[in-house]
């Protein structure tokens, strides 16, 4: 079934974004990210993210184009987004990067915290 796929398609979709980013040199622009994004969420474009995060250029994303995946609602695509963002932010401190990974990852919330729909 697709959840067989789903996984060795997140991985594909990490190894495309890997190799794009390594022949593009920096020219991934906020604009190309913007426009080639699916029309439905996928795993691929999911792993995709995570990619463009390992590489840094997710920092040309503003909050509200993340904030666009993970609406979505697609867990692979958060997954992608969250731990992509957190690549590309590691070590600066940003406040709007801590804050996503707070209100989207439970486990670091307070045992008191309640429950952000």
């Amino acid at each position: 079934g697709p959840e067989f796929t789903a996984w060795p398609e997140f991985h594909n979709g990490a190894a495309a974004g890997l190799a794009l980013a390594a022949r593009t040199a920096g020219e991934l622009t906020r604009a190309w990210i913007v426009f080639n994004r699916p029309r439905e969420p996928s795993h691929a474009h999911a792993g995709f993210l995570m990619a463009l995060g390992l590489t840094g250029h997710l920092r040309a994303l503003t909050p509200t184009d993340l904030y666009r995946y993970l609406v979505q609602e697609h867990d692979a695509t958060t997954l992608g987004v969250l731990v992509g963002t957190a690549a590309a932010r590691r070590g600066t401190m940003d406040p709007d990067a801590s804050k996503m990974c707070f209100l989207h990852l439970p486990t670091r919330h307070p045992a008191a915290f309640p429950e952000v729909e």
